[in-house]
């Protein structure tokens, strides 16, 4: 199996591939992917092909037939050799699909080459044309522009950017590391090297030392606001925010990125559901895992930047208590399990509308969540997650893991009753989440909000406005930039009950203008019992809707660290976090 991928016009968003097919025998069937793994969501890569034609290795023309959406079959005959071109229009800049302009080109293997059955494992030539001054980076095995797979699922989990990039290099636990860095912004290639770096060793030691790569990739791109990351087995593509560096806690956000998709070489890369195993690049793929591939992820996403002494054990838990406020305000955490939502991710995760907090739950924030608590109670048990993720790794790294393999695992560590409890209650089940924190010296507290933007994870800070009474709880999600704008109403609550919807857009209250600020201030000033009359934006029609407010819930949460801690508790913290008990 060979390609050939070629950009003639970059300006025109056109790769132009060409597929070798050696032995084709009498007809040959050629499959596009319709989803990429680590992305669960059927995307219909083959809506951007155009322009198929197939011809034989001198050129004579051989017969093509659509069998469905993604499938095509070519009549060979006699011939030795199928070429198959296309064009793949490539103008979405995710990390799930392709770009290309005048500045680059970058591609998911998933979004552009189709597959032969039966001859998966076989091994796959990319040889690749850019423009001239461009060069390619990616992880496969060779270069400049030729590279080898050693099948379609490496071809596939290979992302590839060219164009001219900037690579930084480091190396780390005796490993070659390269960062790609396409777009403008103020980067400094160096100071992020070296951070990587860190998290490079911390997530490696965590696992034992052994890197399971010869080389790595980071592919990042800077782009305007966007966020969002997917791993690969020795590389990963990184979409940045242009103020992802700067100030502090957007760098720290930014780390967090390369953390969690790092982590997922070895938790979903090799360590994967038994259910994923083989890829079906064709359909949906069903595991009730994600929880743990996503949410455990998430954890260690943190958990490692304080190891790695970038993320502060202080901003860690605030960071914490920020992801419990949002589960508190999640009325679907309380109709759908985790495990559920890890099973219904094609149709609900990447799906999301303006009722899914009360009708879902994110796998990765309560999967984050679930993590912690298991964590506390094994660690309370004298083990670890750190232990059970190595068991996991040892055990099932080759065939992947059963449906009840992370269960099982907790089970030897717990016991089997503990074990059965805690899955039935907060995996399987949908009561609130209640981690062992007194193990290590921590207290869960809460509070009502005290402003539209407030995400809770520490005390209440209401700087000039401390002898303003308790706000009214009016219970819609609001928008604040750049119009004042309801995104979801929470289920039985005051908007909900008067008639307040999702896209209203908020442009006065008792006829007067109002933003956020003036708002929020009225809710003060009316408090519980008392009515606001709201003038919105209905599509284009202007509506009144007549409002009594509630009692505020406390559901804005963060993790209190004891004032003087026992000697036991700062120990087992330490531990934990790999870094000193917080001053509260």
């Amino acid at each position: 199996m060979r390609y050939r991928l070629s950009m003639p016009e970059p300006h025109g968003h056109l790769f132009h591939v060409e597929v070798h097919v050696e032995r084709p025998g009498p007809s040959a069937e050629l499959r596009f992917p319709v989803w990429t793994p680590g992305s669960y969501l059927v995307r219909e890569y083959a809506r951007h092909v155009e322009g198929l034609a197939a011809e034989d290795g001198s050129g004579r023309a051989l017969a093509l037939e659509r069998l469905d959406k993604h499938r095509v079959r070519v009549a060979c005959g006699n011939a030795t050799q199928l070429v198959l071109r296309y064009r793949v229009y490539a103008n979405d800049l995710t990390v799930r699909t392709c770009h290309l302009d005048g500045t680059h080109g970058y591609l998911n293997g998933a979004a552009v080459f189709p597959w032969v059955p039966g001859r998966e494992r076989e091994p796959h030539l990319l040889e690749i044309a850019p423009p001239a001054g461009w060069s390619v980076a990616t992880a496969l095995e060779g270069g400049p522009t030729t590279f080898t797979a050693r099948d379609y699922d490496e071809l596939a989990d290979s992302p590839v950017e060219i164009g001219t990039h900037r690579l930084v290099r480091f190396e780390a636990l005796g490993k070659p590391h390269q960062i790609a860095l396409w777009g403008r912004g103020h980067v400094d290639g160096e100071r992020l090297a070296e951070d990587a770096r860190r998290i490079v060793e911390a997530q490696g030691k965590l696992m034992g030392g052994e890197l399971p790569y010869d080389r790595y990739l980071f592919i990042v791109h800077v782009t305007d606001k966007r966020r969002g990351g997917l791993e690969h087995a020795r590389s990963t593509t990184l979409n940045v925010a242009r103020g992802g560096f700067f100030p502090r806690d957007a760098y720290v956000e930014t780390l967090g990125l390369f953390s969690h998709e790092y982590f997922h070489l070895w938790n979903v890369k090799r360590l994967r559901p038994a259910a994923f195993v083989p890829f079906d690049y064709g359909r949906e793929q069903y595991t009730r895992l994600l929880w743990w591939f996503e949410g455990a992820t998430s954890y260690y996403e943190q958990l490692a930047l304080v190891r790695a002494g970038i993320l502060s054990p202080k901003k860690w838990l605030e960071n914490l208590g920020q992801a419990l406020t949002s589960l508190e305000r999640t009325p679907g955490a309380g109709k759908m399990s985790v495990e559920e939502a890890s099973f219904l991710a094609w149709v609900k995760h990447y799906r999301p509308d303006e009722n899914s907090p009360n009708s879902a739950i994110s796998y990765y924030l309560k999967g984050e969540l679930v993590a912690l608590a298991l964590d506390l109670a094994l660690r309370r048990a004298g083990h670890s997650l750190d232990a059970l993720l190595r068991t996991l790794y040892a055990r099932f790294a080759d065939g992947g893991v059963p449906e009840d393999g992370v269960e099982r695992v907790a089970a030897e560590l717990l016991g089997e009753a503990p074990a059965r409890a805690f899955f039935d209650r907060w995996v399987r089940g949908t009561a609130p989440l209640q981690p062992d924190l007194d193990l290590v010296g921590l207290a869960l507290r809460r509070r009502a909000a005290s402003g539209f933007e407030d995400k809770g994870g520490k005390p209440a800070s209401n700087g000039n406005h401390d002898d303003r009474p308790p706000a009214g709880w009016l219970g819609a999600d609001l928008a604040t930039s750049p119009k004042l704008a309801v995104r979801s109403v929470r289920e039985g609550s005051p908007a909900w009950r008067a008639g307040l919807y999702a896209e209203d857009e908020v442009v006065a209250e008792d006829g007067f203008r109002v933003d956020a600020g003036a708002l929020w201030n009225r809710l003060c000033e009316v408090g519980e019992g008392g009515a606001l009359r709201l003038t919105v934006f209905r599509r284009d029609e202007l509506v009144e809707v007549l409002v009594t407010l509630g009692k505020a819930p406390e559901d804005t949460l963060w993790l209190e660290p004891a004032a003087a801690p026992s000697p036991e508790q700062k120990a087992a913290f330490e531990a934990w976090a790999g870094a000193p008990f917080p001053a509260k």
